[in-house]
C-alpha cells in the first residue's frame, strides 16, 4: 500500500467517524454543545471531529461512545440501514467462504459475554 493509499483511507475513516458521530448524536436528538458539554470538550473540538478534520483521542472516543449509548465500534462499523437478519446472513456467508476467520470471530463474541 502506497503512502498515497493510506492518507486516503485514513481522510476517509476520519469522514466516516465523523459521520457516524453526528449521526448517533443526532439519533439521540442532541446538539453539538449539549454532546460537548457531556464529555466535557469544547464544541469547536467535537465540530472537528463530525466534519472528519481530526480524530478524537482515545479517551474522547470512550467518552464519546458513552454519551450517545453505544459501544466504539459502532462508530466505525456498524450499518443502521440493514435489518439484523440481512447482517446475521452477511456474517454467515462470510465465514462459510473463509473458515479461517471463524476462530478470530468467535474469539471476540467470547469477549462480549
Amino acid at each position: 500500500m502506497g503512502v498515497e493509499t493510506k492518507i486516503t483511507v485514513t481522510k476517509d475513516l476520519k469522514i466516516r467517524l465523523g459521520q457516524r458521530v453526528k449521526f448517533f448524536r443526532k439519533k439521540r436528538s442532541l446538539s453539538q454543545e449539549q454532546l460537548a458539554e457531556m464529555i466535557n470538550m469544547e464544541t469547536k473540538s467535537l465540530s472537528r471531529i463530525e466534519s472528519g478534520h481530526n480524530y478524537p483521542m482515545y479517551e474522547n472516543l470512550v467518552l464519546i461512545s458513552s454519551a450517545l449509548e453505544i459501544e466504539p465500534w459502532q462508530l466505525y462499523f456498524t450499518d443502521e440501514t440493514k435489518n439484523l437478519d440481512v447482517m446475521k446472513d452477511e456474517i454467515i456467508s462470510a465465514l462459510e467462504k473463509d473458515e479461517t476467520k471463524i476462530p478470530a470471530v468467535y474469539q471476540y463474541l467470547a469477549t462480549l459475554k
